[in-house]
C-alpha cells in the first residue's frame, strides 16, 4: 500500500483577477506525490471568472467574510497553511489581515499585495516571513520592454551590477554568434538563453532555455536571446524636428490646403476629444443667439436707437449689465415686455455663459498649472506612443524616461499630467486623437487603459492607419484575461498582449513557495522570474552541481556565492558562476525560471540524465592521472576517490550519469589530457 501523498496548504485572501490567477498557478504545484489544497475567502462571490473552472481548484467553496476577521481565518484552515497570498484590491484590508494571520500562525509565509515600500520593508523586519509587491510593477517593466523594440526584454540589478536580457537576429559575419557553435556561449560576460533558426519562427513550447543541440550552430537569420553584464544604454534616438517657426509655417500650410469637409471633421474631432468642449461651444453658440436676440429687439423697439449702440447693448446685457442699459434709456418709450426679456437674457447669460466659463476654469486649474512647464516637442519618428496614464501606464512611463526613450502619452483623463511636466501628452480621446501623435512614423503602440475593449480599438485603429501607410508598427496590448489575450493574438498577429495580473501572478505564487521574486520578463511567450534561493539544508537544490540544476530543472543560473564567502550581492566574480560549483547549505543562488522551473525545484523533479560509456587510455604524461581524476569529479559530480581509481588504472571504462551539455564539455576537458578519450550516449535499454 504507497503512502499517502503530502499535502500543501495554501490560502489566498481576494478572489479579484489576481487572486484567481494565483490560485490557477499554484495548482501548477500539484504533482502525484503532493496535493496542493487552496482555500479562498472573498467579502462577496466575483460576477465573473476569468480562469475558467477555477472553483474546480479550490479545496472547498469560496469562504465569504473578511480576511481581517479571526473567526473566518480559523475557518480557512490559516493555522495549517504553508502560506497566505493576500491579494484583495484594498492595500489596508491587506496589511491589516497579514498582522492578524501572523497572530495565529507565526509560520506561514506571507505574500502580500502592496505597493507602500517602506512600510513593507518595515513589516519584513516586524512579522518575518513575509514578501510584498506592486501588481502593476514588475508587468508595467516587460510592458515597457516590449515598447522599446529595441531587442531589449529585460533590465535589473544584482547589487551595484546591472544585467539586461536581449533579443537580436544575427547578423552576417556578427564576430560573437555568425557560425558559433550554441552549446560554447556560455561566457564570463553573457550567456545564451534561447535560439530559434530562420526556419523555426516559434519557440518549442514548454521549453524557455536550452533548445539546441549539441551540434548546433548559430546562423545569420537565426532569432537568438541571452543575459549579459552590461552598463546603462542609451536609447535616445531624437530626430531633428526643426524650429518653432518652421513647424508653425508647415502647419499652417497643410491646414490652409484642406477642403471645407476636412476642416467639418477636424471640428467634429476636436469637440469629441474633450466631454466640456461640446458644453463649450453650445455656450458660445448660445451667447452669440442672445447676443442677436436682444441687438434685435432694442434696434427695433426703442426710437431713434443706433445699430452700433444696439449690438453694444446687447454685449452689455450679456456681462450682466441689465441696470447699465435701461439706467440710460429711461426716458425712452420701451415696451415692458423688452424689459423681461431683457433680464431673461442677462439671467441666462449669467446661469449658462458665465458656468461655462468656470468650467473653463476648473480645467485650467486640474492640470495643476502644468502649463507652467514646458513640455518636450512631440516626436517626428522612432517613438513610442502610449495610451492610457493610469497606474501601470505611470509605471511604463517611468521606465521609458529611464532608458530616454522618446514617446507621448495619450490620455482622456488630465488628472495625472504633472507627474510628466516635460513628456508631450495629449488628452482627449485616444481613438480621435492618435492621428496626431504621428503614429504612421512611431515604432511601436503601448495601450494601457483600464478598458480591454478601448484597447483594442485603439490597436486596430493604429493597426489600420499603419496598414494605409505601408509601416509597421509593434503592438503591445493589455488585457484582463487570458482568454481575451488568445482572442487578440489571433485577431492581431504578432502583437504582444499581455494580462497584467497573469503576469503577476506568477511572482507571488513563487514567492509562497518561500523564494525572493527580484524581477520577470517575457521571453518565448514565456513569463521568466528572477528567482532568489538561500539554499537550506534538507532541500533539493543541496549537493547538486550547478550544471544538473541548470539543466535537470531548467533553470539559468546568473548569481552564485557560497555561505563561506558570502559577502554581499555586488560581487562581480559570483555572476556567470561556473557549472561545476556544487551547492551546500547556507549559499545564496539567483537563477531565471520559469513557474515550471520553480515547480520542479519545489518538488525535486530533475529531468533524468542520460547515460554515457567514458572509455580512456593511457595518457601520455602519467602527472596527468590526478588532474583526470579531478576533472572527472568536478564536471561529472563523480565521487572523488572514485575518480581517482579510475584514474589510476587507465586504460578503463567508466559509466557516468550526465546531461548531453557538461557530456561535451567533459570530453572536451579530458582530450587536453589524454589523446585516446570517446564518450559515447548510451540508448534507453542499452546494456552498460
Amino acid at each position: 500500500m504507497g503512502s499517502s501523498p503530502r499535502v500543501d496548504r495554501f490560502l489566498v485572501c481576494g478572489l479579484g483577477s489576481l487572486g484567481q490567477y494565483c490560485v490557477y498557478h499554484l495548482q501548477r504545484f500539484a504533482t502525484e506525490g503532493t496535493v496542493v489544497s487552496v482555500t479562498a475567502i472573498d467579502r462577496q462571490r466575483p460576477e465573473e471568472w476569468e480562469v475558467e473552472n477555477l472553483t474546480d481548484l479550490l479545496a472547498e467553496d469560496l469562504l465569504i467574510g473578511d480576511c481581517r476577521d479571526e473567526p473566518v481565518l480559523l475557518k480557512a484552515g490559516v493555522q495549517q497553511c504553508r502560506a497566505a497570498l493576500i491579494v484583495t484590491s484594498n492595500e489596508t484590508v491587506n496589511i491589516e489581515a497579514a498582522i492578524a494571520i501572523r497572530r495565529l500562525n507565526p509560520d506561514v509565509r506571507l505574500v502580500v499585495r502592496s505597493s507602500r515600500q517602506s512600510l513593507n520593508e518595515l513589516l519584513k523586519l516586524r512579522l518575518g516571513n513575509f514578501n510584498a509587491y506592486d501588481p502593476m510593477e514588475m508587468p508595467a517593466f516587460a510592458f515597457a520592454m516590449a515598447g522599446l523594440q529595441v531587442g531589449l526584454l529585460g533590465s535589473f540589478n544584482i547589487g551595484d551590477t546591472r544585467l539586461q536580457v536581449v533579443e537580436q537576429t544575427v547578423q552576417p559575419r556578427d564576430p560573437r554568434f555568425d557560425d558559433a557553435r550554441a552549446v560554447a556561449q556560455h561566457k564570463k560576460s553573457y550567456r545564451l538563453l534561447s535560439h530559434r533558426p530562420q526556419a523555426e519562427i516559434p519557440a518549442l513550447p514548454n521549453r524557455a532555455f536550452y533548445h539546441w543541440q549539441i551540434d548546433t550552430r548559430i546562423r545569420a537569420g537565426d532569432t537568438i536571446a541571452y543575459i549579459e553584464i552590461a552598463d546603462a544604454p542609451d536609447y535616445t534616438q531624437h530626430q531633428a524636428g526643426g524650429d518653432w517657426r518652421s513647424r508653425w509655417q508647415a502647419g499652417l500650410q497643410a491646414v490652409l490646403k484642406e477642403q471645407p469637409l476636412q476642416w467639418v471633421q477636424r471640428v467634429r474631432a476636436w469637440m469629441q476629444a474633450n466631454r466640456t468642449r461640446p458644453l463649450i461651444a453650445m455656450g458660445l453658440i448660445t451667447a452669440l443667439v442672445l447676443w442677436v436676440l436682444g441687438a434685435t429687439m432694442l434696434k427695433m423697439t426703442v426710437p431713434e436707437l443706433t445699430w452700433t449702440k444696439a449690438i453694444a447693448s446687447g454685449a452689455v446685457l450679456l456681462l450682466g449689465g441689465y441696470g447699465d442699459v435701461f439706467g440710460g434709456l429711461e426716458n425712452d418709450p420701451v415696451p415692458g415686455w423688452v424689459y423681461f426679456v431683457s433680464l431673461l437674457i442677462t439671467i441666462i447669460s449669467l446661469l449658462f455663459v458665465l458656468g461655462v466659463v468656470g468650467i473653463i476654469a476648473d480645467n485650467l486649474l486640474s492640470a495643476r498649472f502644468s502649463f507652467l512647464q514646458r513640455r518636450s516637442p512631440m516626436p517626428k519618428q522612432g517613438h513610442v506612443v502610449m495610451v492610457g496614464l493610469g497606474r501601470v501606464g505611470q509605471q511604463v512611463a517611468t521606465w521609458l524616461q529611464t532608458f530616454r526613450q522618446p514617446f507621448v502619452v495619450l490620455t482622456d483623463v488630465a488628472d495625472n499630467l504633472a507627474l510628466f511636466p516635460k513628456i508631450p501628452i495629449i488628452v482627449g480621446n485616444p481613438i480621435q486623437q492618435i492621428r496626431h501623435a504621428n503614429i504612421e512614423t512611431a515604432k511601436s503602440l503601448v495601450v494601457v487603459t483600464d478598458d480591454q475593449i478601448l484597447n483594442l480599438e485603439v490597436a486596430l485603429t493604429a493597426r489600420e492607419l499603419t496598414r494605409q501607410q505601408k509601416q509597421s508598427l509593434q503592438l503591445v496590448i493589455r488585457s484582463y484575461n487570458q482568454r481575451f489575450s488568445a482572442s487578440l493574438a489571433a485577431l492581431i498577429p504578432n502583437a504582444r498582449v499581455m494580462a497584467v495580473s497573469a503576469l503577476a501572478a506568477e511572482a507571488f505564487v513563487g514567492s509562497a513557495f518561500g523564494e525572493n521574486i527580484l524581477s520577470l520578463f517575457r521571453l518565448n511567450e514565456q513569463t521568466i522570474l528572477v528567482t532568489e534561493f538561500l539554499v537550506e539544508a534538507g532541500d533539493t537544490l543541496v549537493g547538486k552541481l550547478l550544471s544538473q540544476v541548470s539543466y535537470g530543472y531548467g533553470v539559468v543560473p546568473i548569481f552564485y556565492e557560497r555561505n563561506s564567502e558570502r559577502r554581499t550581492l555586488d560581487s562581480s566574480d559570483s555572476l556567470m558562476p561556473s557549472e561545476t560549483w556544487m551547492l551546500k547549505a547556507g549559499d545564496r543562488l539567483i537563477v531565471l525560471s520559469t513557474i515550471d522551473g520553480l515547480r520542479r525545484i519545489e518538488r525535486g523533479q530533475m529531468r533524468p540524465p542520460r547515460t554515457w560509456r567514458l572509455s580512456m587510455g593511457k595518457p601520455l604524461n602519467r602527472g596527468n592521472l590526478s588532474e583526470i581524476g579531478t576533472t572527472l569529479h568536478r564536471i561529472s559530480g563523480l565521487n572523488l576517490n572514485t575518480a581517482n581509481a579510475f584514474a589510476q588504472n587507465l586504460p578503463g571504462t567508466i559509466y557516468l550519469q550526465l546531461y548531453d551539455y557538461p557530456a561535451h564539455h567533459l570530453l572536451a576537458e579530458l582530450r587536453k589530457l589524454a589523446p585516446d578519450v570517446t564518450l559515447v550516449a548510451l540508448e534507453e535499454g542499452e546494456k552498460k
